[in-house]
Protein backbone atom coordinates (compact mmCIF):
# COMPACT_ATOMS: atom_id res chain seq x y z
CA UNK A 1 0.00 0.00 0.00
CA UNK A 2 1.26 3.52 -1.32
CA UNK A 3 0.10 6.62 0.98
CA UNK A 4 0.43 10.03 0.05
CA UNK A 5 -0.25 12.74 2.77
CA UNK A 6 -3.40 12.19 4.63
CA UNK A 7 -5.11 11.96 7.79
CA UNK A 8 -4.43 8.70 8.25
CA UNK A 9 -0.82 9.47 7.70
CA UNK A 10 -1.10 10.91 11.85
CA UNK A 11 -1.73 7.69 12.96
CA UNK A 12 0.75 5.81 11.16
CA UNK A 13 3.06 8.33 11.91
CA UNK A 14 2.60 7.33 15.92
CA UNK A 15 2.53 3.81 15.18
CA UNK A 16 5.52 3.66 13.68
CA UNK A 17 7.32 5.82 16.45
CA UNK A 18 9.01 5.15 19.87
CA UNK A 19 5.37 5.36 21.57
CA UNK A 20 3.42 3.22 18.48
CA UNK A 21 2.99 0.68 21.78
CA UNK A 22 1.96 3.22 24.03
CA UNK A 23 -2.14 3.36 24.63
CA UNK A 24 -4.06 6.15 22.11
CA UNK A 25 -7.40 5.62 23.07
CA UNK A 26 -9.89 4.04 25.91
CA UNK A 27 -13.47 3.23 26.62
CA UNK A 28 -14.63 1.46 29.58
CA UNK A 29 -11.79 -0.23 30.47
CA UNK A 30 -10.77 -1.06 26.91
CA UNK A 31 -7.71 0.59 24.88
CA UNK A 32 -6.19 0.77 21.61
CA UNK A 33 -2.40 1.27 20.79
CA UNK A 34 -1.29 3.57 18.66
CA UNK A 35 -0.28 0.65 16.62
CA UNK A 36 -3.33 -1.57 17.56
CA UNK A 37 -5.80 1.30 16.12
CA UNK A 38 -3.69 1.74 13.02
CA UNK A 39 -3.66 -2.14 12.08
CA UNK A 40 -7.60 -2.18 12.60
CA UNK A 41 -7.98 1.03 10.79
CA UNK A 42 -6.27 -0.49 7.97
CA UNK A 43 -8.24 -4.10 7.98
CA UNK A 44 -11.48 -1.47 8.10
CA UNK A 45 -10.45 0.15 4.94
CA UNK A 46 -9.60 -3.61 3.62
CA UNK A 47 -12.91 -4.78 4.26
CA UNK A 48 -14.69 -1.53 2.86
CA UNK A 49 -12.73 -2.13 -0.19
CA UNK A 50 -13.50 -5.98 -0.68
CA UNK A 51 -17.40 -4.63 -0.23
CA UNK A 52 -16.91 -2.42 -3.32
CA UNK A 53 -16.12 1.11 -1.69
CA UNK A 54 -14.17 2.84 -3.59
CA UNK A 55 -12.00 6.00 -2.84
CA UNK A 56 -14.68 9.10 -3.06
CA UNK A 57 -17.47 7.25 -2.24
CA UNK A 58 -19.57 8.81 0.59
CA UNK A 59 -20.19 6.41 3.75
CA UNK A 60 -22.15 7.93 6.24
CA UNK A 61 -21.74 6.84 10.38
CA UNK A 62 -24.18 6.68 12.71
CA UNK A 63 -23.02 5.20 16.17
CA UNK A 64 -22.62 6.20 19.80
CA UNK A 65 -18.98 7.08 20.83
CA UNK A 66 -16.77 3.87 20.73
CA UNK A 67 -13.49 2.65 20.05
CA UNK A 68 -15.18 1.28 16.38
CA UNK A 69 -15.73 5.11 15.67
CA UNK A 70 -11.84 5.71 15.52
CA UNK A 71 -11.02 2.89 13.32
CA UNK A 72 -13.85 3.70 11.12
CA UNK A 73 -12.52 7.54 11.02
CA UNK A 74 -8.84 6.59 10.34
CA UNK A 75 -9.65 3.50 7.73
CA UNK A 76 -12.50 5.66 5.51
CA UNK A 77 -9.25 8.13 5.27
CA UNK A 78 -6.70 5.57 4.71
CA UNK A 79 -9.27 3.98 2.03
CA UNK A 80 -9.79 7.57 0.81
CA UNK A 81 -13.69 7.50 0.98
CA UNK A 82 -15.76 10.24 2.26
CA UNK A 83 -16.81 10.64 5.89
CA UNK A 84 -20.31 11.84 6.66
CA UNK A 85 -20.86 11.33 10.31
CA UNK A 86 -24.52 11.33 11.08
CA UNK A 87 -25.80 13.21 14.24
CA UNK A 88 -26.86 10.85 16.84
CA UNK A 89 -29.37 13.10 18.37
CA UNK A 90 -31.02 13.72 14.82
CA UNK A 91 -34.73 12.83 13.80
CA UNK A 92 -35.92 10.06 10.78
CA UNK A 93 -36.27 13.13 8.02
CA UNK A 94 -33.36 14.72 9.40
CA UNK A 95 -31.20 11.34 8.74
CA UNK A 96 -33.25 10.97 5.47
CA UNK A 97 -32.00 14.73 4.24
CA UNK A 98 -28.51 14.35 5.38
CA UNK A 99 -27.54 10.87 3.52
CA UNK A 100 -30.00 11.59 0.30
CA UNK A 101 -28.15 15.13 0.27
CA UNK A 102 -24.39 13.91 0.89
CA UNK A 103 -25.21 11.15 -1.91
CA UNK A 104 -24.08 8.09 0.77
CA UNK A 105 -24.48 4.85 -0.75
CA UNK A 106 -22.60 2.99 2.22
CA UNK A 107 -23.75 3.06 6.37
CA UNK A 108 -21.82 1.94 9.49
CA UNK A 109 -23.79 2.15 12.05
CA UNK A 110 -24.59 0.68 15.51
CA UNK A 111 -27.24 0.28 18.42
CA UNK A 112 -28.17 3.81 18.53
CA UNK A 113 -29.05 3.81 14.89
CA UNK A 114 -31.47 1.19 14.79
CA UNK A 115 -35.08 2.74 15.49
CA UNK A 116 -33.66 5.93 13.18
CA UNK A 117 -32.46 3.78 10.42
CA UNK A 118 -35.44 1.18 10.08
CA UNK A 119 -37.57 4.49 9.64
CA UNK A 120 -35.78 5.67 6.30
CA UNK A 121 -36.40 5.58 2.60
CA UNK A 122 -33.11 5.31 1.33
CA UNK A 123 -31.46 2.51 -0.21
CA UNK A 124 -27.88 1.72 0.51
CA UNK A 125 -25.83 -0.69 -1.21
CA UNK A 126 -23.95 -1.77 1.89
CA UNK A 127 -24.28 -1.73 5.85
CA UNK A 128 -22.21 -2.54 8.11
CA UNK A 129 -23.50 -3.50 11.65
CA UNK A 130 -21.91 -3.04 14.76
CA UNK A 131 -22.80 -4.40 17.96
CA UNK A 132 -26.05 -5.79 18.36
CA UNK A 133 -27.96 -3.09 15.64
CA UNK A 134 -30.08 -4.12 13.44
CA UNK A 135 -29.70 -3.28 9.57
CA UNK A 136 -32.29 -2.07 7.67
CA UNK A 137 -34.44 -4.71 5.84
CA UNK A 138 -33.58 -5.12 2.19
CA UNK A 139 -29.88 -3.94 2.82
CA UNK A 140 -26.69 -6.17 1.76
CA UNK A 141 -25.54 -6.66 5.51
CA UNK A 142 -21.95 -7.00 6.69
CA UNK A 143 -20.97 -7.63 10.60
CA UNK A 144 -18.02 -5.33 11.45
CA UNK A 145 -15.87 -8.25 12.77
CA UNK A 146 -15.72 -9.91 9.47
CA UNK A 147 -15.06 -5.99 7.59
CA UNK A 148 -12.23 -5.05 10.03
CA UNK A 149 -10.13 -8.24 8.91
CA UNK A 150 -10.05 -6.76 5.12
CA UNK A 151 -6.50 -5.87 3.28
CA UNK A 152 -6.25 -2.96 0.98
CA UNK A 153 -4.51 -3.94 -2.31
CA UNK A 154 -1.22 -3.35 -2.12
CA UNK A 155 -1.23 -0.38 -5.15
CA UNK A 156 -3.41 1.43 -3.08
CA UNK A 157 -2.80 4.59 -2.95
CA UNK A 158 -4.20 6.59 -0.66
CA UNK A 159 -5.81 10.36 -0.85
CA UNK A 160 -3.88 12.88 -1.23
CA UNK A 161 -3.90 16.28 1.30
CA UNK A 162 -6.68 18.15 -1.46
CA UNK A 163 -8.86 15.02 -1.37
CA UNK A 164 -11.91 15.52 0.59
CA UNK A 165 -12.39 13.51 3.50
CA UNK A 166 -15.69 14.68 5.63
CA UNK A 167 -18.57 15.97 5.17
CA UNK A 168 -19.96 17.89 8.75
CA UNK A 169 -23.71 19.12 8.61
CA UNK A 170 -25.07 21.82 10.36
CA UNK A 171 -27.20 21.79 13.19
CA UNK A 172 -29.99 23.18 10.96
CA UNK A 173 -30.77 26.23 13.15
CA UNK A 174 -31.91 28.43 9.95
CA UNK A 175 -33.29 25.23 8.30
CA UNK A 176 -32.23 22.22 7.05
CA UNK A 177 -28.84 21.15 7.87
CA UNK A 178 -25.88 21.85 5.04
CA UNK A 179 -22.45 20.28 4.95
CA UNK A 180 -18.92 22.11 5.74
CA UNK A 181 -16.76 19.88 2.90
CA UNK A 182 -13.65 19.19 4.36
CA UNK A 183 -10.67 17.88 2.91
CA UNK A 184 -7.30 16.24 4.30
CA UNK A 185 -5.29 18.93 4.42
CA UNK A 186 -8.10 21.17 5.93
CA UNK A 187 -8.29 18.77 8.81
CA UNK A 188 -4.89 18.65 9.59
CA UNK A 189 -4.13 22.17 9.65
CA UNK A 190 -6.88 22.52 12.47
CA UNK A 191 -5.15 19.46 14.33
CA UNK A 192 -2.11 20.98 14.47
CA UNK A 193 -3.05 24.51 14.58
CA UNK A 194 -4.89 23.08 18.07
CA UNK A 195 -1.12 21.18 19.44
CA UNK A 196 0.61 24.51 19.16
CA UNK A 197 -2.08 26.95 20.43
CA UNK A 198 -2.79 25.11 23.35
CA UNK A 199 0.44 23.64 24.07
CA UNK A 200 -0.59 20.25 23.81
CA UNK A 201 2.10 17.36 25.03
CA UNK A 202 2.09 13.49 24.68
CA UNK A 203 1.17 13.86 28.30
CA UNK A 204 -2.32 14.89 27.92
CA UNK A 205 -5.18 12.64 28.80
CA UNK A 206 -8.03 14.17 27.09
CA UNK A 207 -11.50 12.86 27.84
CA UNK A 208 -13.71 12.95 24.88
CA UNK A 209 -17.19 14.50 25.65
CA UNK A 210 -18.86 15.45 22.68
CA UNK A 211 -19.87 12.92 20.43
CA UNK A 212 -17.96 11.86 17.38
CA UNK A 213 -20.87 12.36 14.98
CA UNK A 214 -20.05 16.67 15.96
CA UNK A 215 -17.32 18.11 14.64
CA UNK A 216 -15.94 18.76 17.91
CA UNK A 217 -15.72 15.03 18.61
CA UNK A 218 -12.62 14.06 16.81
CA UNK A 219 -11.36 17.65 16.02
CA UNK A 220 -11.36 19.39 19.12
CA UNK A 221 -7.37 17.70 20.65
CA UNK A 222 -7.93 13.85 19.33
CA UNK A 223 -6.17 14.44 16.59
CA UNK A 224 -3.32 16.35 17.56
CA UNK A 225 -3.14 13.89 20.36
CA UNK A 226 -3.06 11.09 17.79
CA UNK A 227 -0.29 13.44 16.19
CA UNK A 228 1.73 13.65 18.94
CA UNK A 229 1.27 10.32 21.59
CA UNK A 230 -1.03 11.59 23.82
CA UNK A 231 -4.23 9.98 25.31
CA UNK A 232 -7.71 10.06 24.60
CA UNK A 233 -10.52 8.66 27.07
CA UNK A 234 -13.67 7.99 25.02
CA UNK A 235 -16.94 8.84 27.44
CA UNK A 236 -20.62 6.64 25.72
CA UNK A 237 -22.66 8.91 23.95
CA UNK A 238 -25.58 10.22 26.00
CA UNK A 239 -26.64 9.81 29.75
CA UNK A 240 -23.54 12.05 30.55
CA UNK A 241 -24.00 13.74 34.19
CA UNK A 242 -21.76 16.34 36.00
CA UNK A 243 -21.36 13.57 38.48
CA UNK A 244 -20.32 10.45 36.04
CA UNK A 245 -17.34 12.63 34.23
CA UNK A 246 -16.01 14.17 37.72
CA UNK A 247 -16.35 10.17 38.74
CA UNK A 248 -14.67 9.72 35.34
CA UNK A 249 -12.05 12.59 35.85
CA UNK A 250 -10.89 10.57 38.92
CA UNK A 251 -10.73 7.37 37.46
CA UNK A 252 -8.69 7.81 34.53
CA UNK A 253 -6.34 10.54 35.79
CA UNK A 254 -7.50 13.12 33.08
CA UNK A 255 -5.90 16.20 32.61
CA UNK A 256 -8.26 18.04 30.00
CA UNK A 257 -11.62 18.14 29.31
CA UNK A 258 -14.45 19.89 27.56
CA UNK A 259 -17.81 21.26 28.87
CA UNK A 260 -20.40 22.80 27.22
CA UNK A 261 -21.87 25.62 28.90
CA UNK A 262 -25.23 23.78 30.02
CA UNK A 263 -22.96 21.21 31.92
CA UNK A 264 -21.09 24.09 33.15
CA UNK A 265 -23.98 25.96 34.75
CA UNK A 266 -24.73 22.42 36.38
CA UNK A 267 -21.11 22.56 38.11
CA UNK A 268 -21.59 25.67 39.37
CA UNK A 269 -24.05 24.62 41.35
CA UNK A 270 -22.38 22.10 42.80
CA UNK A 271 -19.39 22.84 45.10
CA UNK A 272 -18.67 19.65 46.28
CA UNK A 273 -18.12 18.12 42.86
CA UNK A 274 -15.74 21.10 42.12
CA UNK A 275 -14.27 20.68 45.08
CA UNK A 276 -12.85 17.11 43.71
CA UNK A 277 -12.17 18.20 40.53
CA UNK A 278 -9.63 20.43 42.41
CA UNK A 279 -8.25 17.43 44.03
CA UNK A 280 -7.97 15.00 40.49
CA UNK A 281 -5.19 15.21 38.25
CA UNK A 282 -7.25 18.04 36.27
CA UNK A 283 -5.80 20.47 34.66
CA UNK A 284 -7.59 22.60 32.11
CA UNK A 285 -11.57 23.00 31.00
CA UNK A 286 -12.12 24.36 27.84
CA UNK A 287 -15.97 25.30 27.22
CA UNK A 288 -18.01 26.94 24.12
CA UNK A 289 -20.59 25.77 21.48
CA UNK A 290 -22.32 29.22 22.75
CA UNK A 291 -21.41 32.80 24.60
CA UNK A 292 -20.93 31.35 28.29
CA UNK A 293 -22.29 34.09 30.88
CA UNK A 294 -19.76 35.54 32.52
CA UNK A 295 -22.02 34.64 35.82
CA UNK A 296 -21.19 30.98 34.72
CA UNK A 297 -17.35 31.22 33.73
CA UNK A 298 -16.49 33.51 37.36
CA UNK A 299 -18.46 30.59 39.59
CA UNK A 300 -16.06 27.75 37.93
CA UNK A 301 -12.96 29.72 38.40
CA UNK A 302 -13.99 30.44 42.02
CA UNK A 303 -15.33 26.63 42.73
CA UNK A 304 -11.69 25.15 41.04
CA UNK A 305 -9.07 27.39 41.42
CA UNK A 306 -5.98 25.57 40.64
CA UNK A 307 -7.24 24.16 37.26
CA UNK A 308 -7.66 26.80 34.26
CA UNK A 309 -10.49 27.69 32.84
CA UNK A 310 -10.23 28.66 29.25
CA UNK A 311 -13.18 29.58 26.56
CA UNK A 312 -13.13 28.97 23.20
CA UNK A 313 -15.39 29.81 20.27
CA UNK A 314 -15.20 27.76 16.75
CA UNK A 315 -17.09 26.46 13.89
CA UNK A 316 -18.10 23.20 12.17
CA UNK A 317 -16.86 24.90 8.78
CA UNK A 318 -13.52 25.20 11.04
CA UNK A 319 -11.20 25.96 12.96
CA UNK A 320 -13.16 23.99 15.70
CA UNK A 321 -11.41 25.81 18.09
CA UNK A 322 -10.59 29.38 16.29
CA UNK A 323 -9.93 31.69 19.59
CA UNK A 324 -9.43 30.86 23.11
CA UNK A 325 -9.16 33.12 26.05
CA UNK A 326 -6.57 31.38 28.39
CA UNK A 327 -6.66 31.09 32.22
CA UNK A 328 -4.35 34.37 33.13
CA UNK A 329 -6.60 36.03 30.86
CA UNK A 330 -10.05 35.70 31.91
CA UNK A 331 -10.45 38.57 34.64
CA UNK A 332 -8.84 41.03 32.69
CA UNK A 333 -10.97 39.95 29.53
CA UNK A 334 -14.44 39.02 30.94
CA UNK A 335 -17.16 37.71 28.58
CA UNK A 336 -14.24 37.48 25.82
CA UNK A 337 -13.83 34.19 24.02
CA UNK A 338 -10.26 35.60 23.66
CA UNK A 339 -7.53 35.82 20.79
CA UNK A 340 -6.57 33.76 17.82
CA UNK A 341 -4.88 30.20 17.71
CA UNK A 342 -1.67 30.59 15.43
CA UNK A 343 -3.70 28.69 12.91
CA UNK A 344 -6.20 31.53 12.28
CA UNK A 345 -6.91 35.26 11.12
CA UNK A 346 -9.55 37.21 12.14
CA UNK A 347 -11.06 40.57 10.93
CA UNK A 348 -14.87 41.86 11.77
CA UNK A 349 -17.16 42.87 8.37
CA UNK A 350 -18.99 47.00 9.65
CA UNK A 351 -21.86 47.85 9.19
CA UNK A 352 -20.66 49.72 6.65
CA UNK A 353 -19.11 47.17 4.39
CA UNK A 354 -15.66 47.45 5.52
CA UNK A 355 -13.50 44.80 6.43
CA UNK A 356 -11.44 46.02 9.90
CA UNK A 357 -9.05 44.40 12.65
CA UNK A 358 -10.90 46.24 14.92
CA UNK A 359 -14.52 47.23 15.81
CA UNK A 360 -17.54 45.92 16.21
CA UNK A 361 -19.33 43.67 13.33
CA UNK A 362 -19.62 40.35 11.37
CA UNK A 363 -16.47 37.88 12.38
CA UNK A 364 -14.74 37.29 9.39
CA UNK A 365 -12.35 34.01 9.85
CA UNK A 366 -9.46 32.71 7.35
CA UNK A 367 -7.31 29.82 8.27
CA UNK A 368 -5.70 26.64 6.12
CA UNK A 369 -8.05 24.52 8.40
CA UNK A 370 -11.31 26.66 6.94
CA UNK A 371 -13.72 24.14 5.00
CA UNK A 372 -13.43 24.04 0.79
CA UNK A 373 -17.26 25.25 0.59
CA UNK A 374 -21.07 23.69 1.73
CA UNK A 375 -21.43 20.30 -0.38
CA UNK A 376 -23.05 21.08 -3.55
CA UNK A 377 -24.36 24.50 -2.61
CA UNK A 378 -21.91 27.03 -4.75
CA UNK A 379 -24.25 30.10 -4.31
CA UNK A 380 -24.03 29.53 -0.26
CA UNK A 381 -20.22 28.62 -0.26
CA UNK A 382 -19.46 32.10 -2.41
CA UNK A 383 -22.14 33.42 -0.07
CA UNK A 384 -20.03 32.55 2.54
CA UNK A 385 -16.59 33.40 1.53
CA UNK A 386 -16.95 37.06 0.05
CA UNK A 387 -13.46 38.91 -0.60
CA UNK A 388 -11.57 35.65 1.04
CA UNK A 389 -12.72 35.75 4.57
CA UNK A 390 -15.05 33.07 5.95
CA UNK A 391 -18.47 35.23 6.89
CA UNK A 392 -18.69 33.47 10.13
CA UNK A 393 -22.52 35.30 11.03
CA UNK A 394 -21.35 35.59 14.38
CA UNK A 395 -21.61 39.52 15.57
CA UNK A 396 -18.50 40.41 17.95
CA UNK A 397 -16.39 43.22 19.02
CA UNK A 398 -13.09 42.68 17.97
CA UNK A 399 -10.67 44.63 20.43
CA UNK A 400 -6.80 45.87 19.45
CA UNK A 401 -5.47 43.24 21.24
CA UNK A 402 -7.48 40.99 19.12
CA UNK A 403 -9.61 39.84 21.28
CA UNK A 404 -12.81 38.96 20.13
CA UNK A 405 -16.44 38.90 22.66
CA UNK A 406 -19.17 37.74 21.07
CA UNK A 407 -22.37 39.96 21.11
CA UNK A 408 -24.49 37.22 19.28
CA UNK A 409 -25.75 36.22 16.11
CA UNK A 410 -25.85 39.37 13.51
CA UNK A 411 -29.65 37.93 12.49
CA UNK A 412 -30.42 38.29 16.17
CA UNK A 413 -29.16 42.03 16.16
CA UNK A 414 -32.50 44.07 16.97
CA UNK A 415 -32.64 47.70 15.95
CA UNK A 416 -35.30 49.41 17.89
CA UNK A 417 -36.10 53.12 16.65
CA UNK A 418 -32.49 53.02 14.78
CA UNK A 419 -30.63 52.14 18.01
CA UNK A 420 -28.71 48.53 17.09
CA UNK A 421 -29.54 46.56 20.57
CA UNK A 422 -26.85 43.35 21.13
CA UNK A 423 -28.86 40.84 23.02
CA UNK A 424 -25.64 39.33 24.21
CA UNK A 425 -25.09 42.24 26.36
CA UNK A 426 -28.65 42.12 27.67
CA UNK A 427 -28.20 38.15 28.64
CA UNK A 428 -25.12 38.84 30.48
CA UNK A 429 -26.50 40.90 32.75
CA UNK A 430 -30.10 39.09 33.25
CA UNK A 431 -27.81 35.14 33.52
CA UNK A 432 -26.16 36.99 36.59
CA UNK A 433 -28.95 37.53 38.86
CA UNK A 434 -30.62 34.75 41.45
CA UNK A 435 -32.42 32.14 40.23
CA UNK A 436 -32.09 32.53 36.63
CA UNK A 437 -31.33 29.44 35.08
CA UNK A 438 -30.86 31.06 32.08
CA UNK A 439 -31.92 33.78 29.36
CA UNK A 440 -32.56 34.95 25.99
CA UNK A 441 -33.16 37.99 24.53
CA UNK A 442 -35.25 38.39 20.97
CA UNK A 443 -36.98 41.38 18.85
CA UNK A 444 -40.51 41.41 18.45
CA UNK A 445 -42.43 43.58 15.82
CA UNK A 446 -43.28 47.04 17.43
CA UNK A 447 -45.52 49.65 15.95
CA UNK A 448 -43.56 52.61 16.73
CA UNK A 449 -40.33 51.47 16.69
CA UNK A 450 -40.05 48.79 14.31
CA UNK A 451 -38.60 46.03 16.74
CA UNK A 452 -38.26 45.90 20.69
CA UNK A 453 -36.59 43.76 22.76
CA UNK A 454 -38.19 40.89 24.93
CA UNK A 455 -36.28 39.35 27.33
CA UNK A 456 -37.29 35.44 28.30
CA UNK A 457 -35.97 34.38 31.12
CA UNK A 458 -36.04 30.52 32.41
CA UNK A 459 -36.00 29.84 36.15
CA UNK A 460 -36.72 27.37 38.77
CA UNK A 461 -37.39 29.30 41.32
CA UNK A 462 -41.26 29.52 42.32
CA UNK A 463 -41.25 32.85 43.60
CA UNK A 464 -39.30 34.65 40.59
CA UNK A 465 -40.41 37.96 40.17
CA UNK A 466 -39.37 39.80 37.12
CA UNK A 467 -39.05 43.01 38.62
CA UNK A 468 -35.80 41.96 39.29
CA UNK A 469 -34.98 42.12 35.56
CA UNK A 470 -36.37 45.22 35.03
CA UNK A 471 -34.33 46.49 38.22
CA UNK A 472 -31.01 45.07 37.12
CA UNK A 473 -31.50 46.06 33.32
CA UNK A 474 -31.94 49.71 34.59
CA UNK A 475 -29.69 49.80 36.44
CA UNK A 476 -26.49 48.65 34.17
CA UNK A 477 -28.16 49.38 30.71
CA UNK A 478 -29.35 52.56 28.77
CA UNK A 479 -32.48 53.07 28.42
CA UNK A 480 -33.37 51.77 24.79
CA UNK A 481 -31.32 48.73 25.70
CA UNK A 482 -33.62 47.62 27.88
CA UNK A 483 -36.14 44.87 27.34
CA UNK A 484 -39.76 46.16 27.36
CA UNK A 485 -41.12 42.90 28.54
CA UNK A 486 -39.94 40.33 30.53
CA UNK A 487 -41.80 36.75 29.88
CA UNK A 488 -40.83 33.81 32.83
CA UNK A 489 -41.06 29.89 32.08
CA UNK A 490 -39.78 27.09 33.64
CA UNK A 491 -39.29 25.24 30.32
CA UNK A 492 -35.94 25.06 29.01
CA UNK A 493 -35.22 27.47 25.81
CA UNK A 494 -35.61 25.78 22.38
CA UNK A 495 -32.20 24.16 21.57
CA UNK A 496 -30.89 21.85 18.42
CA UNK A 497 -29.37 18.73 17.95
CA UNK A 498 -26.27 20.34 19.12
CA UNK A 499 -27.80 22.27 22.08
CA UNK A 500 -27.61 25.76 20.17
CA UNK A 501 -29.83 28.13 21.28
CA UNK A 502 -32.80 28.10 18.32
CA UNK A 503 -34.06 31.97 18.49
CA UNK A 504 -36.02 31.69 15.69
CA UNK A 505 -38.41 29.15 17.24
CA UNK A 506 -38.32 31.40 20.72
CA UNK A 507 -39.00 34.68 18.41
CA UNK A 508 -43.19 33.28 17.48
CA UNK A 509 -43.64 31.85 20.63
CA UNK A 510 -43.25 35.40 22.36
CA UNK A 511 -45.01 37.06 20.11
CA UNK A 512 -47.92 34.61 20.83
CA UNK A 513 -47.42 35.14 24.49
CA UNK A 514 -47.57 39.06 24.57
CA UNK A 515 -50.48 39.09 22.05
CA UNK A 516 -52.62 36.44 25.07
CA UNK A 517 -51.79 39.12 27.38
CA UNK A 518 -54.97 41.30 28.34
CA UNK A 519 -53.43 44.62 28.01
CA UNK A 520 -52.69 43.38 24.41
Amino acid sequence: MTLARNVFGILDRSAESSYGARAAVGFEGRTRTFVELRDAALGFAGGMHDLGVRPGDKVAVMMGNRLEWLEVFFGLSALGAVCVPVNVLLTGPEIDHVCRDSGARHLVMDEIASRSVAALDVDFETVVVVGDASAPRHARTAAYPDVVGGRLPADHVGPALDDVFILYYSSGTTGLPKAATHTHDGVLWNAIGQVQGLSLTPQVRYAVIPSFSWAAGFHNLVLGLVWIGGYSEVRRTGGMTVQSIVEGVEHDRITHVMLVPSLLRELVSHPELMERLSASALEWIVTGAEPVPRAVIEGVCRGIPDVDVCQGYGLSEFPTIATVLMADEVFDHEGSAGRALPHTDLAIRAADGEIRRRGTGELLVRSLATMVGYHERPDQTAEAFRDGWLHTGDLVELDADGFITIVGRTKDMIISGGLNLYPREIEDVITALPGVVEAAVVGVPHERFGETAVAVVVTDDPDFDSAVVESACAAQLASYKRPRVTIVRTEPLPRNANSKLLKRELRPWAVEQLDARPEN
